[in-house]
């Protein structure tokens, strides 16, 4: 299996599509930051801006109230400050990410600054031909910022979570500091809970986060520079580090 890009992506998140897209992402985050929290908001702005439904899903995802933004962005940890503490990762969430951009598909910069697709897992998982090279690139952004223990939650009601766990611990057998796994049902409440820094960019998790680490940001940078990373981040939110 290749996780590559969608045939409609292209067209869908090209230069000439972009300003419109943050357009949106600027309009729905100020409905939400003024209490719209239903499904109607998007459906609005998607109307608005006559998206279709991939272009939907991606500002839907990349738009937050700026209360929201706030809390986020102060929890958001430098790399620098990762050095000896114990991490916690969603490994679906993360491994996705980083498998789609290593394919050549589509990922996006939202305004938390946090890094997603727009297909996400919904119980199934397929190991792709991304997914070893993903690990590695992943293994080694984490030996550089050197934390004490990286502990591993997967969702053990996802397909394939057996196989992904398998060669996860591969991988993890390779590294200087072996990764903890943990394959569990309530990944995201563990994590909400959790008091050290997780990396997760679902928004309940990061909304109940005081400590987040961007990785998927730090491989795209070390790794992936080509990738076709979309900032939809509207005009004067933007920042160096992960444009």
């Amino acid at each position: 299996m290749n996780r590559g890009a969608h045939p409609e992506d292209p067209g869908l998140f090209g230069d000439d599509q972009r300003d419109r897209l943050r357009a949106a992402v600027r309009d729905l985050s100020w409905l939400r930051t003024r209490g719209y929290s239903g499904d109607s908001a998007p459906e609005l702005v998607g109307n608005r801006y006559q998206l279709k439904r991939r272009q939907r899903d991606a500002v839907a995802r990349s738009s937050c109230s700026d209360a929201e933004r706030a809390h986020r962005l102060q929890g958001r940890l430098p790399p620098d400050a990762i050095a000896g503490q114990e991490l916690h990762l969603d490994g679906f969430n993360v491994l996705i990410t980083i498998e789609a951009m290593i394919g050549g598909a589509y990922a996006f910069v939202g305004r938390d600054a946090a890094y997603r697709d727009v297909d996400p897992v919904q119980g199934t998982y397929r190991i792709a031909h991304q997914t070893t090279p993903a690990l590695r690139r992943l293994a080694d952004t984490l030996q550089a910022l050197r934390p004490a223990r990286v502990t591993w939650h997967l969702d053990r009601s996802v397909s394939n979570v057996g196989r992904v766990t398998d060669r996860i611990a591969d991988v993890s057998a390779e590294t200087e500091r072996p990764w903890s796994l943990n394959a569990h049902a309530g990944v995201d409440a563990t994590l909400k809970e959790a008091s050290a820094p997780v990396v997760n960019s679902d928004s309940a998790v990061l909304d109940a986060s005081d400590a987040w680490l961007p990785l998927e940001g730090l491989v795209h940078a070390r790794h992936v520079p080509d990738a076709h990373v979309v900032d939809l981040r509207p005009d004067g939110e933007c920042s160096r580090e992960t444009r």
